[in-house]
């Protein structure tokens, strides 16, 4: 941690001139013939977050131990902000008594309106207080703070490293021997079984979109504050990789089972299978493109396609004279004429509507495959919906889907429009507790339902059990809550104490039966429901027999 120049200086040169002040004013010195009136200065004003996530949302957030993003904004007040005296935030452990805090050090944003960066400091798990400090030149304070709970992920983190996401354009799921896909071109005008070349030009430029799409979402689109990229750790290819944890996706055809499914791929909390298959047809997974023309009496979805689709009267990529030149691989439409620049800004359009289509769908489904959107609210959740259409989906705090054009939004939120980022809509991106819990920002615990003090076990008695037969033990502190697990360790023994039963906040009893737990002297750890521990090192001894 840097020292903060003439921060402390003025802190402590204004706390002794206002000591002089009221000195100098219980002696009558200094005094006017006249009162002069009291000038009252406005100070800073400042906000305290985590992960770029709103204020409305971040009431009960559960953050590991280290690596989270901090981000402070500031107003100024009557005197601008002093940048130079803003250095970092501290970490206060509620409980912890004379514990110093953790400190991160934090650089300011290149527009001078507030602070981001990512928390280095190694936390124990706990509840805590980040506490932020701003200062303007006149020397006037404010403070902003957010409670939070921190704790340890229960195994490894849910994305970690390693996970990639197979998009399978080659998947045949009808029963048509060949890829479902290029198929499902031709019913947006984007192939032609009659101009084989010329299709296969256009089916790799869309793929090669659609994955770019999908990239951009998880590695370019941070909702978090921070400036410059912070992609999420999770690759993703059109090609089969040959390490790491694969998760195929099959993209192609439409819903086998006769319904109108685009994308399905069911939630998989906190990521927990890596490997999964998304390729089935009954019930259906993974996502069928075909089924996209359900959005065909769309507006906008007409001025994109019509030019392209026959049945509209549209002309398929291949079928004008001109394909052949303007669709080539490499081709520089400076060198076109006006009707073929038409023409090709007609057929790339399409591309890209539809590439920005379907990516965002896949990026949606895939982000159910990673674990999104654990149901209710945190600690547990992350505002995701609890039933119908929302299940699994964003919402807001009360339970509706937003307006934004989140990308975990319910599908019935969507248009073509605002899949394809057209119309003025962005393109949909993940809410910042979203791509949060993605950067393993955010721990999902579902034993977190308050933010309260730690439990102190203070005392134990007896100290020594019966030599035989069973022995209640009684645990005295504080903020013991109904109701905690009591564990006996040492090196080679771990005991789980029976019965345990909360007499009060600072009473606990339980049971310890001698012919089940070796002898020898045992640390004693009780832990509340919300996982916070307390520890009495070497408190009880269980004697041989």
């Amino acid at each position: 941690m840097r020292a903060r120049p003439g921060l402390a200086g003025r802190q402590l040169w204004t706390r002794q001139n206002i000591t002089l002040v009221a000195m100098l004013a219980a002696i009558g010195m200094g005094a006017t013939c006249e009162s002069q009136p009291a000038v009252v200065v406005v100070p800073p004003t400042a906000t305290l977050t985590v992960n770029g996530i709103p204020s409305d949302m971040n009431h009960l957030l559960v953050l590991p131990p280290t690596g989270f993003v901090v981000n402070v904004a500031w107003q100024p007040g009557d005197y601008p902000v002093d940048t130079e005296t803003f250095h970092y935030v501290r970490a206060e452990r509620w409980g912890a008594g004379p514990e110093p805090s953790v400190v991160s050090e934090l650089s300011v944003n290149s527009d001078g309106t507030g602070s981001a960066g990512v928390f280095q400091g190694q936390l124990v798990p706990g509840t805590y207080t980040l506490l932020a400090e701003v200062a303007d030149i006149g020397g006037n304070y404010t403070f902003a703070e957010l409670a939070v709970a921190v704790r340890n992920f229960s195994s490894a983190a849910p994305i970690g490293t390693g996970q990639q996401i197979w998009l399978d354009f080659e998947s045949d799921r009808d029963a048509i021997p060949g890829a479902d896909f290029p198929v499902d071109l031709e019913f947006f005008g984007l192939g032609n079984a009659a101009a084989p070349l010329i299709s296969s030009w256009v089916l790799e430029e869309v793929e090669t979109a659609v994955v770019a799409r999908v990239r951009e979402v998880y590695q370019t689109q941070a909702t978090n504050g921070l400036p410059g990229a912070d992609g999420v750790e999770v690759s993703f290819s059109s090609t089969q990789p040959t390490w790491g944890d694969v998760t195929q996706v099959c993209i192609g055809g439409e819903d086998p089972s006769g319904g109108i499914t685009i994308g399905s791929i069911l939630t998989d909390l906190k990521n927990a299978n890596r490997t999964s298959v998304e390729c089935a047809t009954l019930p259906p997974t993974g996502i069928f493109p075909r089924e996209l023309l359900i959005l065909a009496g769309d507006a906008t979805f007409q001025s994109v396609f019509n030019p392209l689709i026959p049945g509209v009267g549209g002309i398929p990529v291949g079928a004008d004279p001109m394909d052949a030149i303007l669709l080539e691989p490499g081709f520089d439409p400076g060198t076109a004429s006006p009707a073929g620049l038409a023409r090709y800004e007609l057929v790339q359009a399409a591309i890209q509507g539809f590439a920005d289509m379907l990516g965002s769908i896949i990026a949606h489904e895939t982000g159910h495959a990673l674990g999104l959107v654990p149901p209710g609210v945190p600690g547990g959740g992350l505002f995701g919906g609890v039933s119908g259409a929302e299940l699994n989906h964003a919402v807001t705090p009360a339970g509706v889907s937003s307006s934004e054009n989140f990308l975990m939004n319910a599908g019935n939120t969507f248009t073509f429009a605002r899949l394809a980022g057209l119309n003025g809509n962005p393109l949909p991106y993940f809410r910042p507790i979203d791509y949060a819990y993605l950067r393993d920002r955010v721990v999902i615990d579902s034993a977190v339902t308050l933010l309260v003090y730690p439990p102190v076990a203070s005392s134990i008695t007896p100290t020594t059990i019966n030599p035989s037969g069973y022995t209640q033990i009684v645990v005295n502190g504080t903020g013991f809550r109904p109701t905690p697990v009591i564990r006996l360790l040492n090196a080679t023994y771990i005991y789980g104490v029976t019965g345990e039963t909360v007499v009060s906040s600072s009473e606990v009893r339980g049971w310890v039966n001698c012919a089940q737990i070796l002898p020898g002297v045992y640390d004693v750890e009780l832990k509340n429901p919300d996982g916070q521990i307390s520890v009495l090192p070497a408190a009880l001894t269980v004697p041989s027999l």
